[in-house]
């Protein structure tokens, strides 16, 4: 066995760092550092903004692009913290799974997936005499598909064919080579050609599979905000919520199974005001609560009337979920079963146990495996009772068992985990 060498693990941390473009701030927040994002009531300030996003209330989101000699911190910084125009970091996101107890993507030395190779469960419910399927909109890594026959693609995984919708945009690395992860459809293995499995690859499609058992009448919608190694950005995952809001589709449940901190504990600027308007079209936000066992705001699980998440284990607060009075609901987040890829990565194996072959099925822990099992407990309530989303969810959390700390613990439909 190698020996344990710091020096190189905190190399390897840096290298990922300037591959995936993220730096990290005094505070410790992450954040691109080559942007800046501008919320103001009307024009732009600085010249050149490279994009804009139509917010809530009157404001407008500006993304700049900034040289080499400048840096998106002094700026943030140095602003008058009374001004109506707020510059921000474009901070990044990641997605909640849990790796060895440690939740930070920068701070942690292995550099690899911890999602675990599982046997295939038992049958799945299938779909009921549903009236109006719900659509519930998973913003995550993307989901894992194949070309048919015929040409359009469908979901690799068997459980989810007929239940998860391949938009007519779909994105894919065939398609658009030269687009970043975080904005691709497709949820990807291994980008870094290294024979192993990306730190989050499979986020996704694992987590539309927990949607899929739990809400087997939903119509399960996917939009790509995060690379195969976990980071989305402020911008970006919120581009992803107007984007997928325009595709003519009437979104009832978001599922946001990703977040993060920010310096000053106040909510992403783009973020709040695409969550903002999802809640305006009448969805029902969902998000992972975090895995720092802490009770610090964690977003977009702290944003007004989103649903905070948090994981629960044997009926108690797992080790590593958040808590607080913001988490407004919890469930199962320790070894979840769902599904995955078929991939076998270097490892050899032992005692006839391969630890990185996986054939079609995964287990994770986090709370971002136990935020859609909410938001998939509202998509069947939709069902059973024929109500909208927000009826829908409030019922499901009314009825749940009160968790110190983390809300009320949901009556998951379907299968039942601990």
């Amino acid at each position: 066995m190698a020996a344990f060498d710091p020096e190189a693990i905190a190399e390897r941390v840096r290298q990922r760092l300037d591959e995936r473009d993220i730096a990290i701030s005094p505070d410790g927040s992450p954040y691109r550092p080559h942007g800046l994002i501008e919320t103001a009531e009307g024009n732009p300030t600085r010249p050149r903004p490279i994009a804009e996003q139509q917010g809530a209330e009157g404001r407008t989101h500006y993304l700049y692009e900034l040289g080499e000699d400048e840096d998106p911190v002094e700026i943030v910084n140095s602003q008058d913290k009374g001004e109506t125009r707020r510059f921000s970091l474009n901070n990044v996101l990641f997605g909640e799974p849990v790796y060895f107890g440690n939740p930070v993507y920068f701070g942690n030395p292995f550099d690899t997936n911890s999602a675990r190779p599982a046997t295939a469960p038992d049958e799945w419910p299938e779909r009921a005499d549903c009236e109006t399927p719900p659509n519930v909109l998973v913003l995550d890594t993307g989901l894992s598909t194949a070309k048919t026959m015929k040409g359009p693609r469908e979901p690799a995984h068997t459980r989810l064919m007929g239940h998860a919708d391949i938009h007519s945009s779909w994105t894919s690395r065939d398609t658009h080579p030269g687009l970043d992860g975080s904005r691709l459809d497709e949820d990807e293995m291994d980008t870094n050609a290294d024979g192993s499995l990306d730190r989050q690859a499979g986020h996704g499609t694992f987590v539309a599979g927990i949607i899929r058992k739990h809400a087997p009448d939903a119509v399960i919608h996917t939009q790509g905000v995060l690379s195969s190694f976990g980071d989305g950005d402020d911008w970006t995952i919120s581009e992803g919520i107007n984007e997928a809001l325009n595709r003519g589709v009437t979104i009832d449940v978001v599922n946001m199974s990703l977040g993060g901190y920010t310096d000053d504990d106040r909510a992403f600027p783009a973020l709040a005001d695409a969550v903002i308007r999802a809640q305006g079209q009448g969805a029902v936000v969902v998000a992972a609560a975090g895995n720092s066992n802490s009770c610090r705001p964690f977003w977009p699980a702290c944003l007004p009337d989103v649903i905070a998440v948090g994981a629960t284990h044997c009926g108690k607060r797992a080790w590593f979920s958040n808590f607080g009075p913001w988490v407004k609901a919890c469930a199962p987040g320790v070894d979840i079963v769902s599904t995955f890829f078929d991939f076998n990565g270097p490892a050899s194996s032992l005692a006839g146990i391969d630890p990185d072959k996986y054939t079609s099925w995964a287990l994770w822990s986090g709370t971002s495996f136990a935020a859609p099992q909410v938001a998939a407990a509202i998509a069947e309530r939709m069902c059973q009772q024929g109500v909208d989303a927000v009826s829908a969810a409030a019922a499901v959390i009314d009825e749940g068992t009160p968790v110190e700390d983390l809300g009320r613990h949901i009556r998951v439909p379907g299968p039942t985990q601990l």
